[in-house]
This record gives structure tokens, C-alpha cells and sequence, in this order.
């Protein structure tokens, strides 16, 4: 099994063919079964509307449906394809894509007609064995969400989400003040969830809808995190069917919200489902959303990867930008037809140095019917390098802003030493032992 992650990917790439490329691609072909993660849509523009989401802040994904048969070509057998952009361009981009990638011979799953289909899993037929695909998202809009059909209604085409509950815990002291914050403004409302004692705080917002926030007494602050329970439940019923009607079961799931700021951990409600769905049949965990690597841990002999990160670094070049990616990004709107997709700023991530958005790994899974024997983790590159200044090694274009060209290729030197002492440095808290020999991370079971 080889496992890749993020592809934020809208430039044909299958004509390269630098020996640090291709070894990607051999990387894919050299297992049973490749899988990777599509953080983007295909559509022909005659096959879309308008873009369904106005919130700007964040990248619109829509890209060349021939791109699909790149990803075909680079090897990939299965993607998941249920995240925060999976509605960029509404019922139609969705439908479109799942189209486009069944038309290139990719297995996708997480997104569908209706709720029902967005959460089935997706099935690959392989020589050695059948492969299950259960893909879903967390930190989606309501609009975003797949439904069932009721009423002489259709159902809603959408993701499979994993929605959250949040609480609150805050010691006496803090509890005190936030009920004499919350009278004072006249802004407390009991919560719709919470424990028995809870309190609530609804600030006012741009939003109709919206549940206050559940506070409780404790004996310290912490944010808890956990599944939504219908949506736990629902998961956990495609993960058994897939276990049962298949030989091995990928479980990916694409979060976009943390407890509180981006750290280098998991937020609690990622560790619940990734647990949850092992211990419910599935073989891997993939986890991916937050665009950076995490730590790796070995649950009852069943791998999990909490963070996936990038594999396709290249939303600066996705050739049509909306209305409101400009207007969020504080560029003059009055000027629009001025404004180009070369405008910058204009896609996150991308405003400042990231050490961790340029680099990732392909990861090989050794596996028999006894279970997982080995890992593999080969550094790639993204055209920048894993230093905290994110030095560029691959430029595309004569702007002022530098365009990094985004595809990967195997890291070498002091940068694939830097890539994969992260993942043992962040797994090493899991209990997992990464060692590093010749370039590339092991992981002996």
C-alpha cells in the first residue's frame, strides 16, 4: 500500500520526467494500490454555475478535468475527496468531479448525490485483494453537508461530514467572569449541548444560525473536542460494511478546524474518530486538513497518521479566482476587471514562510494477512525546502511575487533529514519509532 497526501494539484504534470520525478511515480506503481488525497475539483466551466461559497478566505478549487488522467498516469488507484473545498462550485463542481475521476479510472469516495451516497464506501478490485475507501470531513458549513431525501424532497449532494461539539471547561475564577461578561452584554443563552450545569454565551455574528457555546466548571481551561454522535454512528456503519465486504479499509478523514490554534498535535476529536475507527474494522487511519505533517501512531497494530500534509502544493495557479477570494483578500473590487489571478496576496498558506506546507512524504505500507510488518516514509518536495525561511528550489514565472512550481519530487540531503525528524520527533509521543537510514523513515513492527 502506498499512501499520499494532500493534492492541491491544477497543472497537467505527466510530460516531466527528472529522475527525482518519476521515483515519485515508482514509489505508486511499485505497490498494490496507491491512495491519495484530492483537495481539488475538475470541472469544464460549461458544467458550472457560480461559486456556492461567498466565504473568501481560502482558495477556490477548481482545476482542468485532463488532470484527472495525470493522476491516473502517476499511478493512483483511490482518492478521497471529502473536504472544506469539495462545495466550491456547489452540487454541480461536486458532481463533476466524481465524473471526471470515475472517466480517468480513479475510485473516489466522501462526496456524492445525497447523503446516502457521499457516505458508502468506495471500492477498488486489485489482484491481491479488495480495497474499501470511507471518506469524511470535519469543519464543513451546513451548506456543505449531504442529505437524505424526506418529503418528496431530493436529497442535498454534499460531503459525508463528521460534525463537532465543543465545551468549554474553565475553572471558578473564569466561569465567574464570563457570566458577569455574558449579563453585562445580555448575551447568555443556555447551550443545545453540554453536560447538566453548563452555561452558554452567544455572540452576536454575521450568521442567523448558530448554537451558543457550552461552558462547564472545572478545575482548569481546556477545549474538548468530540464527534458528533449521528455522524460517529453513521461512519462507523460504512466502516463495517466496507470491513466486511472488503479486504483491507482506508479510513480518511479531512479536518479543517482544531482546538484552538493549528499545534503540532491532533485535536481530541481526530484521536476519538481515528481510534474509533480502527477499533471498528478499518486497517489505516489517513487524517489531512491542516496542510502540515503529524505524528504517526501504531493503534492495536493498525496505523494511523494524523496529518498527511501536502503533496501538490499549487493552488497559486488555479486560473479562476472569484469575486470574493479578491474582496477577502483586501484588493481594490472596484477595480475588478483589473484584478488578475496573479494578484498577491490570494490563497493561504502562501503569505508567509511555512516550513512544513512544501514537504511530505510517499508512504509504504509492508502488509500481509497477519497484518502491517513495515513502513517506509520517502521525503518529497514541494519546489521549497523544510527550513523555517522555506527556501524556493523551483520557480515558475517572471513576476515579482515567486511562484513556486508545487509538484513533488524526492527531497535529498539536509531536507529529507529535516522532513522525517519530524515525523519522529512528533511520533515519539505516540510511542512510535521512526528511524532514519539512507534518507528514508522506518517504522519496524
Amino acid at each position: 500500500m502506498s499512501l499520499a497526501g494532500e493534492c492541491m494539484v491544477c497543472r497537467p504534470f505527466s510530460m516531466h520526467d527528472e529522475p527525482e520525478f518519476t521515483q515519485v511515480w515508482d514509489l505508486l506503481k511499485d505497490s498494490d494500490v496507491a491512495y491519495g488525497h484530492l483537495e481539488m475539483n475538475f470541472a469544464d466551466y460549461d458544467e458550472l454555475k457560480w461559486p456556492a461559497r461567498g466565504q473568501g478566505i481560502g482558495s477556490f478549487m477548481m482545476s482542468d478535468p485532463e488532470i484527472a488522467n495525470d493522476l491516473k498516469w502517476a499511478g493512483f488507484d483511490i482518492m478521497s475527496t471529502a473536504h472544506n473545498h469539495s462545495f466550491d462550485f456547489g452540487a454541480e463542481g461536486l458532481l463533476a468531479t466524481k465524473k471526471h475521476m470515475k472517466a480517468a479510472g480513479i475510485v473516489t469516495a466522501g462526496t456524492g448525490a445525497d447523503l446516502e451516497l457521499a457516505s458508502e464506501p468506495g471500492y477498488v478490485e486489485k489482484k491481491n485483494g479488495r480495497v474499501a475507501l470511507v471518506s469524511t470531513s470535519s469543519g464543513n458549513q451546513h451548506f456543505m453537508w449531504a442529505g437524505l431525501s424526506k418529503g418528496a424532497l431530493r436529497g442535498r449532494p454534499g460531503v459525508n461530514p463528521l460534525r463537532l461539539n465543543f465545551e468549554f471547561m474553565v475553572d471558578e475564577t473564569t466561569a465567574k467572569n464570563l457570566k458577569d461578561f455574558a449579563q453585562k452584554l445580555n448575551v447568555a443563552k443556555p447551550p443545545k449541548h453540554g453536560r447538566e450545569g453548563s452555561f452558554g454565551i452567544q455572540l452576536p455574528g454575521p450568521q442567523q444560525w448558530g448554537d451558543p457555546e457550552s461552558f462547564f466548571v472545572g478545575d482548569r481551561c481546556e477545549i474538548i473536542s468530540r464527534c458528533n454522535k449521528r455522524d460517529l454512528e453513521r461512519n462507523l456503519r460504512s466502516i463495517d460494511e466496507a470491513r466486511a465486504m472488503a479486504d483491507l479499509v482506508i479510513v480518511a478523514h479531512h479536518f479543517s478546524v482544531a482546538d484552538g490554534p493549528r499545534g503540532e498535535t491532533a485535536p481530541q476529536f481526530v484521536q476519538q474518530f481515528a481510534r474509533a475507527a480502527i477499533d471498528g474494522g478499518a486497517d489505516i487511519y489517513v487524517g489531512h486538513g491542516w496542510h502540515r505533517t503529524l505524528g504517526i501512531e501504531i493503534y492495536n497494530g493498525k496505523p494511523i497518521f494524523y496529518g498527511l500534509g501536502n503533496f501538490f502544493a499549487q493552488s497559486e495557479f488555479i486560473q479562476r479566482v472569484p469575486y470574493d477570494s479578491y474582496d477577502a483578500w483586501g484588493h481594490d473590487v472596484d477595480r475588478l476587471p483589473m484584478l488578475t489571478p496573479a494578484a498577491h496576496p490570494l490563497h493561504p498558506g502562501l503569505d508567509t514562510p511555512s516550513d512544513t506546507w512544501w514537504s511530505s512524504a510517499v508512504i509504504q505500507l509492508e502488509m500481509n494477512d497477519y497484518g502491517l510488518k513495515r513502513v517506509l516514509l520517502h521525503p518529497v518536495e514541494m519546489g521549497r525546502d523544510s527550513s523555517p525561511q522555506a527556501n524556493q528550489s523551483r520557480r515558475t514565472g517572471k513576476g515579482d511575487h515567486h511562484q513556486t512550481e508545487g509538484r513533488p519530487m524526492l527531497a535529498k540531503g539536509e531536507d529529507a533529514f529535516r522532513i522525517i525528524d519530524r515525523y519522529r520527533r512528533l511520533s515519539e509521543p505516540l510511542g512510535t519509532k521512526i528511524q532514519i537510514k539512507d534518507g528514508v523513515g522506518v517504522i519496524e513492527l
